[in-house]
């Protein structure tokens, strides 16, 4: 494509990604999968440090593990949630019970180094840059996707076990990766009027 030229099917593609929590068994294909791991390592970083790696999961006993670590924790902390909170993701279809993740054909591990001499929140936010792509790019390839995280580091450690991460390494989030099975509808989304302002705040 030519420099500055747009493409019309971006916005689409931007609008369509949901957060999706029901995802049918169907195998991704091999090339779907690259191109969305390819898009990932397309992003841009801070200094070009790409300090991501990512995990492909597909193993069932490792994908059951995650599901078992995942309900664990989610429990805990969904009781921490309002019940405002916790309505609204029911509604969308979010659970404390994450033993579907054990059915999803795909999971994306994002982790991540922390390179010499730069702040940490640049590392995390170049590997959330990569996230982004990888999750646009599996809309685009016609596969669901939701981003999993951490709500502590006791999780985090105990999945960096699970997988033999590093232990000076950091994990930012899982992510599901699937066909869709159930799609919600658009979430409700703040006016530009509201979250833009120019020249000063």
């Amino acid at each position: 494509m030519i420099s500055g030229a747009r493409n019309s099917e971006f916005k689409e593609v931007v609008v369509r990604r949901r957060s999706i929590r029901k995802f049918k068994k169907d195998v991704i294909p091999e090339e779907a999968l690259k191109n969305v791991l390819e898009a990932g390592r397309w992003a841009p970083s801070a200094s070009n440090s790409q300090p991501w790696h990512f995990i492909v999961i597909a193993n069932a006993e490792t994908k059951a593990k995650i599901a078992r670590l995942g309900t664990k924790f989610s429990k805990e902390h969904w009781r921490q949630f309002s019940p405002e909170q916790a309505k609204y993701l029911a509604a969308r279809g979010g659970s404390w019970d994450k033993s579907y993740m054990s059915e999803i054909p795909i999971l994306l591990v994002a982790c991540y180094k922390l390179p010499e001499n730069m702040r940490d929140e640049l590392a995390l936010g170049s590997v959330w840059m990569a996230v982004e792509n990888i999750l646009l790019a599996a809309t685009d390839e016609g596969l669901g996707s939701c981003v999993y995280t951490f709500l502590n580091r006791k999780e985090e450690n105990e999945l960096k076990r699970i997988l033999h991460v590093n232990k000076a390494d950091r994990i930012a989030c899982t992510i599901q990766l699937g066909y869709t099975k159930t799609v919600p509808k658009a979430p409700s989304r703040k006016q530009l009027s509201t979250i833009v302002s120019y020249e000063h705040f």
